[in-house]
């Protein structure tokens, strides 16, 4: 897991012409992208409306910035949820790969789950948002279509949980998930609660 990024942070933005002179162009732009998406991730944390306005106040960048880098807040989302499924999917295989049977398929499916919304809430915010496309029916997030995935793997095992079989059973998987996980970085729980519970509640849904 070393390669993963840390939870994003914002850091306050150098003022014109005091960026340091050691970092390479790309560096520079390297972390000016992250500050867009630490700032988004924030205002989203905060339940504000995110608007390019809102993002570059809280990024103390300007506009110009912004633009370089999305061609708009939905642009600068689909960033954010494509990274955010990228590190919880490293955890997720991660974690699999250590397992033999479908319970202990789901316990670890729950434990990288929890992991990774202790180890980065801020994005976990942002890739929990619920978004309605037309290939998403459900109107789960992207965190959320991630889990009907994993499980939708599932189901070609022979010894599988009975319950994966049934696409409505995956999706309410899922969706306790989202919502438990929700209710998770609202209150801060033990990570281990949140583990403990998913793994419960979705054993009780697959079997």
């Amino acid at each position: 897991m070393s390669s993963m990024k840390s939870a994003v942070e914002l850091v306050p933005a150098p003022k014109r012409g005091l960026y340091d002179r050691a970092m390479s162009r790309h560096e520079r732009q390297a972390a000016q992208q992250e500050r867009v998406i630490a700032a988004i991730a924030a205002v989203a944390a905060a339940g504000r409306e995110l608007t390019v306005a809102s993002v570059v106040e809280h990024a103390g960048i300007g506009r110009n910035t912004f633009y370089e880098y999305f061609d708009d807040v939905e642009h600068a989302l689909t960033a954010i949820n494509a990274r955010a499924r990228g590190e919880l999917s490293l955890r997720v295989e991660s974690a699999l790969r250590a397992t033999r049977t479908p319970i202990e398929r789901v316990r670890a499916l729950a434990r990288a789950w929890a992991e990774n919304l202790s180890g980065n809430p801020a994005l976990a915010r942002v890739a929990l948002r619920a978004r309605a496309t037309k290939n998403n029916t459900e109107e789960l997030s992207e965190f959320g279509r991630y889990v009907v995935s994993v499980l939708e793997n599932e189901v070609e095992s022979r010894s599988a949980l009975p319950g994966l079989v049934d696409r409505l059973r995956r999706v309410a998987v899922a969706a306790v998930f989202e919502a438990t996980s929700r209710a998770y970085l609202a209150e801060a729980p033990a990570s281990d609660d949140l583990q403990r519970i998913l793994a419960d509640l979705a054993l009780r849904l697959l079997r």
